[in-house]
């Protein structure tokens, strides 16, 4: 099972520091990472394989929270295949 962070962020040289800043306080290191810029907002994807609910609502608090974000969720997603490439669908939003 994987958490999936979708973070919606204004465009800012300092954006993509600051969120990925809030999982590093954790010393959280991220199994996928994805950013694009869409609609004049950066969309921000974050995975994290085994991260326990309790932690995962804190940091998605603390994203919340977080200058230049405009909104922030976790998903739980139910991993379709093991290992690196592994197709991914949501299956309930968490925390």
């Amino acid at each position: 099972m994987t958490r999936l962070f979708r973070i919606v962020a204004y465009p800012d040289p300092q954006t993509l520091p600051r969120i990925i800043g809030v999982f590093a306080q954790r010393s959280l290191i991220p199994a996928t990472l994805a950013a694009r810029l869409c609609g004049g907002m950066f969309q921000i994807e974050v995975g994290f394989d085994d991260l326990d609910p309790a932690t995962a609502a804190i940091v998605t608090a603390k994203l919340h929270e977080a200058v230049l974000v405009a909104s922030a969720r976790c998903d739980v997603i139910e991993n379709a295949e093991e290992g690196c490439g592994a197709a991914a669908t949501p299956t309930a939003a968490a925390a």
